[in-house]
């Protein structure tokens, strides 16, 4: 029975072998419709990640619908927000996402398996199952990370933006002709480029305060959000817009300069523990290493 079971086992690896790389030659336009024409000669192209790049012919037709049926729509919906507050909204799906974490998390099982049948030592059960684990949140890792610096730049970049915004606004500029000469003229950022898509967003009917919260949406940040909600309100009360974009960049310098403070007082505490533990040993061993070796000696 072991063996017809490895013999299937062999025989369906092969064929999924065969499957990849007859997909992996085609091009669909279904494939193109979904935004899974990754591998594009253009200068920005969209280059995913390894498990997304690995799992490419999985992820359309019934592959997809059989992984990604395995979660709700309550947790699609969440991963979208993820996805797109990690700027990979625009070219991955939830539905790509979570079918990726599947089909690698079952052919590195798969994989695995066959080491432990075939394999005069095999590796230990424990560390096998920690692969197989690692695999499947490795990309919800990744996509946080992503996420995290990607908040992190627009936090940077927003006083330096919003600075920009108050200048062409003084100048005489409004709103519109503010965020399309900031989108023209700031370096390349996260937040010009949701800036960019807010002016489109604008531009295609939706109201002023619709694409302003579709951004913060977006961005999924809490200073993102406040900012959002100050220029919402002043702009309902009639309010000039450039006292407060001058009053939130102000506010915004102020903020950082606080959290950088913060930040400094608590390194001062988190250098502790490598310092007792560490440091503090070695120290004490090269001060009374050569006298107690002494003390050993004249014994």
């Amino acid at each position: 029975m072991l063996a017809i079971a490895a013999a299937v086992i062999i025989g369906s690896a092969v064929f999924f072998m065969m499957y990849v790389v007859q997909i992996s030659a085609e091009k669909s336009a279904v494939e193109d419709r979904l935004g899974l024409n990754w591998n594009s000669e253009k200068k920005n192209a969209f280059k995913p990640p390894f498990y997304l790049a690995f799992t490419r012919p999985l992820l359309k037709g019934p592959y997809l619908s059989i992984a990604s049926g395995y979660w709700k729509p309550s947790s699609l919906q969440k991963w979208k927000v993820k996805l797109v507050s990690a700027g990979l909204g625009r070219f991955v799906e939830p539905e790509h996402f979570v079918a990726s974490k599947f089909w690698l998390t079952l052919g590195v099982g798969g994989l695995l398996f066959l080491v432990h049948t075939f394999s005069a030592e095999p590796p230990a059960a424990w560390f096998s199952c920690a692969i197989v684990l690692f695999m499947f949140f490795m990309p919800n890792l990744h996509v946080d990370s992503l996420r995290k610096m990607r908040q992190l730049e627009i936090r940077i970049s927003m006083p330096y933006v919003v600075d920009l915004l108050t200048l062409s606004i003084e100048a005489g500029l409004d709103f519109m002709g503010a965020i399309g000469r900031v989108v023209e003229k700031a370096p390349e950022s996260p937040l010009v480029e949701e800036l960019s898509i807010l002016l489109k967003d604008i531009q295609l009917g939706k109201t002023r305060a619709q694409a302003l919260r579709a951004m913060s949406d977006r961005i999924d940040m809490q200073e993102m959000s406040s900012f959002v909600a100050v220029l919402i309100s002043s702009d309902q009360m009639g309010a000039s817009i450039g006292n407060v974009l001058r009053a939130q960049s102000d506010s915004m310098r102020n903020e950082r300069l606080t959290k950088a403070e913060k930040m400094g007082a608590q390194a001062s505490q988190k250098i502790l523990i490598p310092l007792i533990f560490f440091i503090m040993p070695a120290v004490f061993l090269i001060i009374f290493g050569p006298f107690v070796l002494q003390m050993i000696g004249a014994k």
